[in-house]
């Protein structure tokens, strides 16, 4: 495993097998539901737990969801919103009170056995491409936060690998965030406050 796909818990990605090919990065299709809920529920607490009508719920008003797939089989997902997304977060409330107009990576999860193949980059190469070339959303921060407590430390060095920086913390008592920001400028990949 290296340090820059390590975007959720550590203990719980697997080196991959010298098999396995890289594969590619699609949109969301309904038909990969049930298999990236798994995905998610499988990076707890790196990323927050959902049910399948939430999930349904956040793809519905995604401004991208995309999925890695690895030999024929969802092993990613990346979900991202923007700021006309209804959704009752605390986390997103406070971009949203600070940034006004932005996109958000709500979360991005890779199966245990997909670690390491460069699956959490090649995914957020291909949502910043999308982002940058929409004109709804060129030019936006692309703003997200990684857990602090409990720490999440292979998260926040993909991130900041990636060209996001700090914008901000927030303690919910029992858990902890620092939220990151960037431009969703592909060949800058300088940091946006």
């Amino acid at each position: 495993m290296t340090d820059d796909t390590d975007v959720s818990s550590p203990a719980k990605c697997r080196a991959p097998a010298a098999t396995q090919q890289t594969g590619r990065i699609r949109a969301f299709a309904p038909g990969d539901r049930d298999t990236v809920l798994a995905v998610n529920q499988a990076n707890l607490p790196a990323v927050g737990s959902l049910t399948g009508a939430a999930l349904d719920a956040l793809v519905a008003q995604a401004r991208a969801t995309l999925v890695a797939e690895v030999d024929g089989r969802p092993a990613g997902l990346l979900i991202c919103l923007d700021h006309t997304a209804r959704y009752d977060s605390p986390n997103f409330a406070w971009l949203k009170e600070r940034l006004g107009r932005f996109t958000y990576v709500d979360r991005i999860a890779l199966a245990p056995d997909a670690c390491g193949l460069g699956i959490g980059q090649r995914l957020y190469e291909t949502l910043i491409a999308r982002l940058a070339e929409d004109p709804a959303t060129a030019g936006l921060p692309l703003a997200c936060e990684v857990n602090t407590r409990p720490a999440n430390p292979g998260s926040l060095r993909f991130h900041r690998r990636l060209g996001f920086v700090e914008i901000g913390t927030l303690d919910h008592g029992d858990k902890a965030v620092v939220f990151l920001s960037r431009t969703a400028d592909p060949a800058s990949g300088e940091a946006s406050l």
